[in-house]
């Protein structure tokens, strides 16, 4: 699941677009973080609290908080109506990163993923 980056704005809030998309089809859309239900605005954000920026952000240089954000949702004919939303710190090479950049976990050093015969994946050395 990839995590996408939200960055501060000046009034200490958050607003990323879920799943870094929007369209007429998620009119009225939620999206649920903690126990919080947050509605998506009118151009297609939700705003991230400041609280939630000022406890799960990274300062950049810039002095702007970021914070990591996946979405998870289910999706229909109609598209997502409801969305839980899951914030992360981001790691610090993440700190500087722009609004919207998908940021994935590096895979392990030394070591590949390879397929196996039972159809699986597992980690093999270099």
């Amino acid at each position: 699941m990839s995590t996408l980056i939200v960055t501060e704005r000046n009034d200490g809030r958050g607003g990323i677009k879920p799943f870094n998309s929007y369209s007429a089809k998620q009119k009225g859309a939620t999206v649920r973080i903690g126990d919080k239900t947050l509605k998506v605005t009118s151009d297609g954000r939700v705003n991230i609290p400041k609280a939630i920026m000022q406890k799960y952000g990274i300062k950049g240089d810039d002095g702007r908080l970021r914070i990591g954000i996946q979405f998870s949702a289910q999706g229909g004919k109609d598209g997502w109506k409801t969305t839980a939303a899951q914030i992360k710190t981001p790691p610090e090479r993440a700190k500087n990163q722009a609004q919207g950049t998908v940021i994935t976990r590096p895979p392990a050093e030394g070591k590949v993923l390879v397929p196996s015969d039972s159809g699986d994946f597992s980690w093999s050395p270099v």
